[in-house]
């Protein structure tokens, strides 16, 4: 059955009285951290104090990873992405932080608060607004060394996601001693990836195999038989969305779809999904290191029990050379299917 989620749909409060945004064009790809313009989704921004800062998106509707998806619904983890480019954007427009000096993401939460923003009505772009407020700072400009950002977000009027981020800053050169540091703590000279073949797309909600990001392992005879649903992080480096620029590690988008994709499987795997097209409404990761290219990324997934609000949390952790790399949950929405333009009564809310 169709559970019920409570909308919160509240009067349109973004952008604020004397704030203007606009859609006409995106932000220089460089403040967005991209190297393609039509990876670049933040549109306008502004400032309305020291501590608060508004931003508009969207996203092409054509676009090969975010358009891959159930077409009753814009992908929330879609406006989210645009979320993590518009923090690029504040930081280096407005705080002061350089073009090109390192930073992490230490921390995500978000949670979709109305799923009716995400409906697709089969002609209208995902488009919004949002509000950043710095929470605290530790540091100013080019000094600073963290960060906690919270967020609200607006589409179609309404109040569609709260958001909030940890960051940590360091200088390029603190950056580069810090990395060989953890490389040099790590076997990456005698790792070796299993070559994994990504699952069938229909299996975590796409169509495209390209945009498929886990793959089975082979059945281990040795491992812990405790019914854990486990899968391999399929990495394909030429990913145009996913690889737009060149790393030395393995991305945080990257790794927080296979979250999804994890979640999504384990949670069909186990019967509490009757349908991979279930909506994500919700995310949290924590970033405890970084994850390398050399060796095998694996996903453990744990579906707990429903929650009274109708959302099922997963619980979802990423593990190499035998520690958690990641660790978070997805909160899915399960449905029993919705036509392609549905009315409110059939996404429950």
């Amino acid at each position: 059955m169709t559970r019920t989620l409570p909308s919160a749909n509240t009067p349109p409060t973004l952008p604020p009285p004397g704030v203007r945004l606009d859609f006409e064009q995106t932000v220089p790809r460089a403040l967005a951290h991209r190297r393609q313009i039509g990876e670049v989704f933040v549109a306008d921004s502004a400032r309305s104090s020291a501590d608060d800062f508004h931003l508009s998106f969207q996203l092409p509707r054509a676009h090969s990873l975010w358009s891959d998806r159930d077409p009753a619904h814009h992908d929330p983890f879609a406006s989210a992405e645009a979320a993590r480019q518009a923090i690029f954007v504040l930081l280096h427009r407005y705080v002061g932080v350089p073009v090109g000096s390192p930073f992490s993401l230490q921390r995500i939460a978000l949670r979709v608060d109305d799923p009716l923003a995400y409906v697709d009505d089969g002609s209208t772009p995902l488009q919004g607004y949002l509000h950043f407020r710095v929470a605290e700072r530790q540091g100013k400009g080019s000094d600073v060394v963290g960060m906690v950002l919270e967020g609200v977000m607006e589409i179609a009027g309404r109040r569609a996601m709260t958001l909030s981020a940890v960051l940590a800053f360091m200088s390029q050169e603190d950056y580069d001693v810090f990395r060989a540091f953890q490389r040099a703590r790590k076997p990456v000279a005698d790792a070796r990836s299993t070559p994994a073949r990504p699952l069938a797309p229909v299996r975590v909600g796409r169509e495209l195999r390209r945009n498929v990001v886990i793959a089975s392992p082979d059945p281990d005879p040795t491992g812990p038989g405790d019914g854990r649903a486990r899968y391999l992080l399929a990495a394909d480096l030429s990913h145009p969305a996913f690889f737009d620029h060149e790393y030395d590690h393995v991305p945080g988008p990257l790794m927080v779809e296979g979250l999804r994709q994890a979640a999504v499987a384990a949670a069909c795997r186990s019967g509490a999904l009757a349908s991979p097209s279930a909506l994500s409404v919700g995310c949290e990761a924590s970033f405890l290191d970084f994850a390398e290219f050399e060796a095998d990324l694996t996903y453990e997934a744990d579906v707990q029990p429903l929650a009274p609000d109708g959302r099922l949390p997963v619980t979802v952790r990423l593990r190499q050379f035998g520690a958690t790399v990641v660790e978070g949950r997805v909160d899915l929405l399960p449905s029993t299917g919705t036509p392609s333009h549905p009315r409110a009564h059939d996404l429950g809310v």
